[in-house]
This record gives structure tokens, sequence and C-alpha cells, in this order.
């Protein structure tokens, strides 16, 4: 009995996450006036400029510079090693 419950208020909550996940910014601003954390969008793009810049993934401007991902040449030792 105590398992269904708690299965079904991990259903529950799962939800209601992805309902509020998927509400209009403009519903979601309604939800601000309850609770000020309510009314953030989730995931990336919750910042002010369009980008959150909390892993650094997004590449806003106001976060750390991005590794350079130019290809490199590698140069190999060659082998001194007699063939004999």
């Amino acid at each position: 009995m105590a398992q269904n419950l708690i299965v079904g208020l991990i259903v529950a909550v799962a939800a209601l996450y992805v309902l509020w996940r998927y509400l209009p910014q403009r519903w979601r601003g309604r939800l601000g006036r309850v609770h000020a954390s309510l009314a953030k969008s989730p995931g990336c793009g919750s910042g002010s400029d369009g980008a959150c810049a909390s892993c650094g993934s997004c590449g806003s401007a106001g976060g750390a510079p991005l590794p350079d991902t130019r290809e490199k040449p590698v140069a190999m030792p060659s082998s001194h090693r007699s063939g004999g």
C-alpha cells in the first residue's frame, strides 16, 4: 500500500514538473506573484540576456570564454629502431 502511494506521489510530481516546464511565459509570470522562483524559465534561457550562464555551455557573453576548438596537427616522433 505504501509503495503505491510513493509511486503515485512520484508520478504526480513528475507530471507537475512537465506541466510547469511547458507553461507559457505569461502564465509563469502570474505564478511569480505567488513565489518568485516559480516565474523563472527552466534550463538555458532563464537569464535576462537569454542565457542562464550557469554551466557555460550556452556560450553567453557574460560567461567564461570557450576553449579553442580548432583542429591542431600532432607530430608523432619516428621510431629509430633497426629493422633487423
